[in-house]
C-alpha cells in the first residue's frame, strides 16, 4: 500500500551539466523544504541511490544532460515502480534527441528547420549541405546534449569544416543558421505560460551566456504581436502533448526576419532556479517561484496518494 512520506530530489550526476544541475537543485530544495518532507541526494554515479522506497517516496529529478534528462534515469525509476516528477523515459529520450524531435514536429505539421545528422570522421559535402539545408551558413550542434554545450555557429562552409575537424566523438547535427530572435515559452501541466525573448549581450544563448549573471537580458513578455505570440504558444503546447511530455517543460524557438517561428527543441527538465527561463515565464502570469514548484510536484504526490 502506498503512503506518501517525502519528496526525494535527485541532482548532480556525471554529465557535463552536473554543475548546472547542482545550481538548479538548490532553490528547488529550499522551496520543497517549506512545504513537504524533503530529502536531497546528490548523485556521484549514474545509478539510483540505495534506500529509496517506491511506496512512500516521490522522486523529483533535477538532472540535466546524460542519464538524468535523456530517459535513462526515468527508465530505472519506472522499472522499480517509482512515482516521479516530469516526463517519462520515452518522452525524455525523444526530446533529448533533436533529430527525432524534428521528425515528430514535422509529422504534426509544426515548423522546424531541416537538419542533417553526422558522425565524427564523416566527410562533409558543401554542395549537398547547401542544397539540403538551403543555406550557406550553418549551426553545428550535438544531437543529444543540452545547455547549448558544443553549439557552434558557422558563417560559411569553411568555418563548418574547421569546427567539424575538431569533433572526435558523439552524435552531431547540422542545421541552417537563421539570424533571428531567440524565443522561449514555458509549459506547465499542458498549458503555455508567457512567451519570452532572450537577448544575449554578445553572441548567442550558449552555455556561457546561459549561466553567467548579466550576460543576457530577458523580456517576459516578448515584444511580439498577439498573433505571433499565440502561434508560438500553440506550437509549444502541441509538441508537448504530441511527445507525451508531463508536468513541465520549455519550448525554444528562433524567430526569423519574417516573424516565422521555428521550433528548435523541448526541454523536459529546464533550469528551475528563480532566475531561469520557465520561472520567469510563470512569474509573468503571476505564478511565483514557490507556487510554480508546488504545481510541478503536486500531480506526482496525488498519484502516489491515489
Amino acid at each position: 500500500m502506498s503512503c506518501f512520506k517525502k519528496i526525494v530530489v535527485l541532482y548532480g550526476g556525471q554529465s557535463g551539466e552536473r554543475e548546472v544541475s547542482i545550481h538548479s537543485a538548490g532553490p528547488v530544495i529550499e522551496v520543497l523544504n517549506r512545504y513537504y518532507p524533503t530529502q536531497a541526494i546528490c548523485l556521484d554515479e549514474n545509478q539510483l541511490p540505495p534506500g529509496l522506497n517506491p511506496s512512500t517516496d516521490v522522486i523529483f529529478p533535477v538532472m540535466h544532460g546524460d542519464f538524468g534528462e535523456d530517459g535513462q534515469l526515468q527508465a530505472l525509476l519506472e522499472q522499480q515502480g517509482f512515482v516521479y516528477v516530469g516526463s517519462d523515459s520515452a518522452a525524455s529520450s525523444l526530446c533529448m534527441h533533436k533529430l527525432q524531435s524534428k521528425q515528430l514536429a514535422r509529422q504534426k505539421g509544426l515548423p522546424v528547420l531541416p537538419a542533417v545528422g553526422v558522425t565524427p570522421g564523416q566527410k562533409l559535402s558543401r554542395t549537398d549541405l547547401e542544397k539540403t539545408l538551403n543555406s550557406t551558413a550553418f549551426v553545428l550542434k550535438p544531437e543529444n546534449k543540452g545547455s547549448s554545450l558544443g553549439v557552434q555557429i558557422c558563417p560559411n562552409f569553411d568555418a563548418l569544416q574547421s569546427a567539424w575537424s575538431s569533433v572526435r566523438q558523439g552524435l552531431w547535427m547540422i542545421e541552417p543558421y537563421v539570424h533571428g530572435r531567440e524565443i522561449t515559452v514555458g509549459i506547465l501541466q499542458g498549458q503555455a505560460l508567457v512567451v519570452g525573448e532572450i537577448c544575449p549581450q554578445q553572441g548567442f544563448y550558449d552555455y556561457h551566456n546561459k549561466y553567467t549573471a548579466g550576460a543576457c537580458v530577458y523580456h517576459f513578455p516578448a515584444d511580439l504581436s498577439d498573433q505571433v505570440t499565440q502561434i508560438i504558444q500553440n506550437i509549444g503546447v502541441e509538441f508537448f502533448k504530441a511527445a507525451h511530455c508531463r508536468d513541465f517543460g520549455r519550448a525554444d524557438f528562433v524567430l526569423d526576419a519574417n516573424n516565422q517561428p521555428w521550433f528548435l527543441e523541448m526541454n523536459t527538465i529546464p533550469g528551475v532556479t528563480d532566475q531561469s527561463l520557465i520561472p520567469q515565464s510563470a512569474a509573468a502570469v503571476g505564478i511565483l517561484f514557490d507556487a510554480l514548484i508546488q504545481r510541478i510536484v503536486e500531480p506526482a504526490i496525488a498519484q502516489l496518494k491515489a
